[in-house]
Order: C-alpha cells, then sequence, then structure tokens
C-alpha cells in the first residue's frame, strides 16, 4: 500500500521543514515512496530549504513552478505520484507520527472507500500553546453516498488530513486550475458522487492558522463556494434544489467567524442572508442569540463550546492515543 504524499508550497520557509519532518518521522514511513513537493514561485528562501532537505531526505522530489496556483501546483504533484495512494499536507501544516498508521487501514473497509479523512487540530502559536482539537462531520461506508449531505454542509475536510485512492484522480481528473479558493471542496464533492469517504476519529494533522491561509479570507470564501456550487450543479443537477441550504448554512458559519472576531456589521450582513435563504437554518438563530454578547463573552462562549466537544470528542474516543509535539 505504497502512499506518495503531495505538498505545496508558496512562501513558507519558517513552515516547509516541519511539514517534511512529520511526514518523515511517520511510523508507517516505510510505506511512503515518494515525498513531492512543488514550490510555486516562492520568493522567499523556500527553495534553499527544500534543497537543503532533499540532501537528508532521500525520497523528497522537488518540483519549481511559476506561480500557476494550489490547484495545478497539487495536479504537477499528482501526476508525478507512483505510490497506491495520494496523501495531501499544506507546506505550512503537520501531522501527528500515526497518521498514516491510523488511516491507511481504513481502505480496507470497502473498495469503494475513495477518500479517508480525519479531525484535526487549529493552531495559530508556533509553541502549540493554543492548540485545540477540531472533531468534524464523520462520513463512513452506508447505502448511500455522501454527495448530498457534503453538498449542503460545505465540507469538513481539509487537504491535510485527506488521503485519495490515485485511481479516484485517474477516474475523475485532477484538481480545477481555474479555481484558486474552494478546488479542495469541489474535488470532495466529485468524490462523493462516485465513491465513499471513510473517517477515522482523533485528531492526526495540525493546521495553522496565519495572515497567508487563503482559508482565512471571509471576503472571498462565499463567492468561491458559489462557483463550487455552480461547477457541481452542472454535473448533477438534482443539487440545484439544496443550492440555497448550502448557501444559507456557509452563510451563518462565515458570520459566526465574523462576530468571533468584532466585526459585527459584516457578521449581521452575512446572518441576515443565511436567514433569507432557509428560515429553518437554526444555527443562524444560535449565532443571533450569540451576537447578542460583548465580544469577550462570545470569544469565551465559542471557547467554552470547542473544549466541551473536545472533552466530548475524548469521551468516546476521537481523540485516541495521538500526541502532538513543537
Amino acid at each position: 500500500m505504497a502512499v506518495s504524499v503531495v505538498l505545496t508550497c508558496h512562501n513558507e520557509e519558517r513552515f516547509i521543514a516541519k511539514a517534511i519532518e512529520s511526514i518523515v518521522e511517520q511510523t508507517l514511513y516505510d510505506e511512503v515512496d515518494k515525498i513531492i513537493v512543488v514550490n510555486d514561485g516562492s520568493v522567499d528562501r523556500s527553495q534553499d530549504v527544500l534543497e537543503c532537505l532533499a540532501k537528508k531526505v532521500k525520497k523528497l522530489e522537488v518540483i519549481q513552478s511559476k506561480g500557476i496556483g494550489v490547484s495545478a501546483a497539487r495536479n504537477l504533484a499528482i501526476e508525478a505520484a507512483t505510490g497506491e495512494f495520494v496523501a495531501f499536507l499544506d507546506g505550512d501544516d503537520f501531522w501527528v507520527p500515526e497518521k498514516l498508521k491510523r488511516q491507511m487501514p481504513a481502505f480496507k473497509v470497502s473498495p469503494k472507500v475513495g477518500l479517508v479523512y480525519s479531525d484535526f487540530y487549529d493552531f495559530t502559536q508556533d509553541d502549540l500553546s493554543d492548540l485545540q482539537l477540531i472533531p468534524v462531520r464523520r462520513y463512513r461506508v452506508s447505502r448511500e453516498l455522501p454527495l448530498f449531505d457534503y453538498f449542503v454542509q460545505d465540507g469538513p475536510v481539509i487537504p491535510s488530513t485527506m488521503i485519495v485512492r490515485r485511481s479516484v484522480f485517474e477516474e475523475l481528473g485532477l484538481f480545477d486550475p481555474r479555481l484558486r479558493i474552494g478546488e479542495d471542496t469541489d474535488m470532495c464533492l466529485r468524490i462523493a458522487q462516485f465513491w465513499y469517504f471513510q473517517h477515522v476519529p482523533g485528531g492526526l494533522a495540525c493546521k495553522r492558522r496565519h495572515g497567508m491561509n487563503a482559508s482565512g479570507n471571509l471576503d472571498q470564501w462565499d463567492p468561491a463556494a458559489e462557483r463550487v456550487s455552480e461547477l457541481m450543479i452542472a454535473r448533477v443537477p438534482e443539487l440545484a434544489r439544496l443550492r440555497r441550504k448550502r448557501a444559507s448554512y456557509r452563510r451563518s458559519k462565515i458570520a459566526s467567524a465574523y462576530f468571533a472576531q468584532g466585526a459585527n456589521t459584516a457578521g449581521w450582513r452575512y446572518l441576515i442572508a443565511a436567514l433569507r435563504g432557509d428560515i429553518f437554518n437554526f444555527r443562524a438563530y444560535a449565532i443571533v442569540a450569540m451576537a447578542m454578547l460583548p465580544v469577550s463573552a462570545r470569544r469565551a462562549v465559542v471557547s467554552w463550546i470547542r473544549r466541551v466537544r473536545a472533552l466530548i470528542s475524548g469521551w468516546i474516543g476521537l481523540r485516541g492515543t495521538d500526541k502532538v509535539s513543537v
């Protein structure tokens, strides 16, 4: 069960070494046949760092590109992959040592499992002092493929937790290079149309939040997600009836993020849009109640909710035995 690991790098000289080290430290590293990094138009010292690492890590292969974007960069790496499975890791994230060992057996559940993913840890501080477990929606092999539910929920899967059968890409094609944001959701939706997802409980990847994250740009998230909706409805017209519900759910999440930042005007704008899209979006009503609180109280409540979720996750085994180190 050889695994090719795909990374993209754009001006991540500070983080890329940690990402690659976390692959080398995998307890299942023997199953990794290649580590493929596409350095996409970096103007910092990323290439120097990668060339230095390549002298030490025999499995590391570095490809340079000229600012072609994350989708096209990932596609270059996938085309260079030789393993039966392709695992993804963003250049500013890293894995816990047991990730591959925990996830690879999930493909044995069914030959129709095309994508395996997990919960993840979220952090902003280099010393991991604010590390928080983020449990995500759990999809497993069932009678129905996950497409319709995943379309509405707007996706809990982040690339750094994903492992995909290479045959999935051979069947469905690669990432859409037209998409600079939301390309991962688009790919997951395309996979969900024909393949099962299998969730593995526990925080197996650590996602770094910083000012350069594409995922952190809330203003671009909504129109990018609408574009993904258009593309999927063109492929599966039956999804059109769920478009307003999908938009409502997404906009309530954007509103929540704005309120957490203290950006009340933007928060209310998205919250009103969410309720106009789906008056039965109960999540939006909960956010209305949250918005009435002072900013400090909102952050305290959000922090408390996350701690409770992490505690519950621990009770039902989501945390497993994984340990995270700086």
